[in-house]
């Protein structure tokens, strides 16, 4: 396989024939011919690629050569736009580079993206939206759509719940769509007889909880080659789908299509009833003014024994509709028994993970909860997650297949996988780490001022660094990312510099992250200011971004539950939480936010971080080893000086 990828990505390979511009990269080479090398040797692998490397082409030259003919290969992906990017430009372009190796690709989804063509059935006959026109649109769209995909679908429907696939309600090969319309099993029937499946991280690992509990009912393929794409989310996606979810709108969500159903005889006054127990149960955690807490510090303010009394009161009457449900007359309408067994599925799958939740003893699994804003229905949700993955993925995962692949612009910590093998279970594997083959020493500049006090809460200190962002906005002329590490010191920046910068400022949250990228990206002096989704994935090439600017030092919200709890294991485990793991993901975040400057060879431009933590604490230089190497300073002036040369 060796000889074929240098064949392929080599300087007189195929893609230097074929691929007009095409620059031969030996970082690139080097990363695919060391998966190659993993994949033929059944072993895992991984590999940190800094920017510009052409990852995806890397992974997916051995990925092609050892897929053809055998079981299909996974490649998982955590963002939407990467998932694009292979399917519409990465995997066509090595359909022609690699026309010697022929190989089929395909996009898989979970369930919840396609329109069930039953759920369509049952609401159009039995449901209040028949004769709606929102959802004579959506009918008009189901007779012409090719995918049953909602992302294709060109217009909102605001009760996709209803009529997309679900688990539950699926009646599978004794539905009359099965074989030949249902949307979700074509697009399962083509991954069975594909090289290359494409999905995301969160199906993954939802597949592989369904395979612990029975190795039958997974929804990919069989496989034994898995590649992971920005690799460093693993532990936080594995986090959420180990664990539990439940919403405030979840009971009420079920309740709604219970009574929407003029055939299933469920009296007004339980309705009202489980209603009532499911709004007393929420009602405790509204007490608490914090968007996340643990269960145990809401529990200083109010009685657990209340809380768990409600709690149980909604578990009871959650089994009495279930067996309300299963007593339901459906003697010679078997279509009607199907969708009541469907329901009554949907109600105890609430009524166990409810259970689970509050009666969990597992001293891996912490119970907490988050009240997200902006949401329409849903204010409140309860968790139960595990506070370390590592065990899990270890037997669910890396002992069972053949090969695992990890591959980021961001695995490594203070140069070492140490870390992030900890974190992920992969305790014995090989790892890489290939620099960019961008210059650095001449295209960037890192700005970190020595004048500006410790990060804090004070009015004072947002006052400085807004001061600070409008003289380096001066510099720049705009053409800026500033990247925040929380939205309370984002819009106390924008409050205090909107006035007085002659340049626009776009805001995350005024409008989608993608209209914010094209409205950046259509004005050569606009800024965008944001957090979080903008510190990755975002590619903009060009002087249209020539500043990223940095607040602080990215290290986690040292109130957010996950992060309490993975510290205080390590704590527990005699380790140094700060040193084992707050550290670590700030240089992981950091390296991100870095990253998003230089994007091509002719790129130039400055990095700003600050933060004096840098100069003043111990720690401090660790950040700044571990950057690309280029220029410093700690002076305004040199940023236009650097940026007019």
């Amino acid at each position: 396989m060796l000889s074929e990828v240098i064949k392929t990505l080599g300087p007189e390979g195929r893609f230097a024939q074929i691929c007009d511009g095409y620059e031969y990269r030996e970082e690139q080479l080097e990363m695919a011919a060391a998966i190659a090398e993993t994949l033929c040797a059944k072993e895992h692998i991984l590999v940190e690629a800094g920017t510009g490397v052409g990852k995806t082409v890397a992974y997916l030259t051995p990925a092609v050569l050892c897929s053809a003919g055998g079981k299909p290969t996974i490649i998982s992906t955590h963002t939407i736009n990467l998932q694009s990017q292979l399917i519409n430009k990465d995997i066509p372009m090595m359909r022609e580079v690699m026309s010697e190796h022929p190989f089929t690709a395909v996009l898989m989804k979970g369930r919840s993206n396609y329109v069930c063509l039953q759920e369509i059935d049952h609401a159009s006959y039995n449901v209040t939206m028949a004769g709606d026109l929102l959802f004579e649109k959506l009918k008009d769209w189901v007779e012409t759509t090719q995918t049953g995909d909602v992302q294709e679908m060109g217009f909102v429907f605001p009760d996709w719940n209803e009529v997309c696939c679900n688990p539950d309600t699926c009646r599978r090969q004794e539905c009359p769509y099965y074989l030949e319309r249902c949307f979700y099993y074509k697009m399962r029937r083509q991954a069975e007889a594909a090289d290359i499946v494409v999905v995301n991280h969160s199906l993954f690992f939802s597949d592989l909880s369904l395979k612990m509990l029975d190795p039958r009912s997974g929804i990919l393929p069989d496989y034994d080659v898995v590649i992971f794409d920005e690799a460093h989310h693993l532990e936080d996606v594995a986090g959420d789908i180990f664990g539990i979810e439940f919403s405030n709108y979840r009971v009420n969500s079920i309740l709604n299509r219970l009574k929407k159903r003029r055939d299933i005889a469920i009296s007004q006054g339980e309705y009202q009833l489980i209603e009532g127990a499911n709004a007393s149960l929420f009602e405790a955690f509204a007490t608490m003014r914090r968007s996340e807490f643990f269960f145990d510090e809401m529990y200083e303010k109010v009685e657990r024994a209340q809380v768990e009394t409600a709690a149980g009161e909604l578990v009871t009457l959650l089994d009495g509709l279930a067996a309300q449900l299963q007593d339901q007359d459906t003697e010679g309408n078997p279509e009607l028994k199907d969708r009541i067994d469907g329901y009554r599925r949907m109600v105890l799958r609430m009524r166990d993970e409810l259970t689970e939740i509050f009666a969990s003893s597992d001293p891996n699994y912490f119970q907490w909860c988050e009240k997200p804003t902006g949401s329409r229905f849903v204010n409140c949700f309860l968790h139960l997650t595990p506070v370390n993955v590592a065990s899990i993925l270890r037997n669910a995962l890396w002992d069972t297949k053949n090969s695992g692949v990890c591959v980021s612009a961001t695995l490594s910590t203070s140069g070492s996988f140490d870390y992030y093998r900890s974190r992920v279970g992969l305790t014995e594997c090989e790892g890489k780490i290939l620099g960019s083959p961008f210059d650095f020493k001449t295209q960037a500049l890192l700005y970190v001022p020595d004048d500006l006090d410790t990060p804090s809460e004070k009015p004072e200190y947002a006052d400085a660094v807004a001061a600070r962002i409008s003289t380096i906005l001066d510099q720049t002329q705009g053409r800026a990312f500033i990247l925040f590490t929380s939205y309370r010191m984002l819009n106390c920046v924008f409050e205090r510099i909107v006035e007085h910068v002659p340049y626009r400022l776009l805001r995350q949250g005024e409008m989608s992250n993608e209209r914010l990228i094209k409205e950046f990206r259509s004005d050569d002096r606009a800024c965008l200011m944001g957090v979080h989704s903008f510190w990755e994935g975002v590619d903009v090439k060009g002087e249209r971004l020539s500043c990223v600017i940095i607040d602080k030092l990215p290290f986690a919200v040292p109130d957010n539950p996950t992060h309490k709890a993975r510290c205080e294991e390590i704590e527990r485990d005699g380790g140094d939480w700060f040193r084992g793991y707050a550290m670590p993901q700030a240089q992981i975040r950091l390296k991100q936010g870095f990253g998003r400057l230089i994007r091509t060879k002719s790129d130039r431009g400055v990095v700003a971080i600050l933060d004096s933590r840098i100069h003043s604490r111990s720690y401090g230089k660790e950040f700044l080893r571990h950057l690309p190497r280029c220029k410093g300073t700690t002076s305004v002036e040199k940023i236009g000086e650097f940026l007019r040369e």
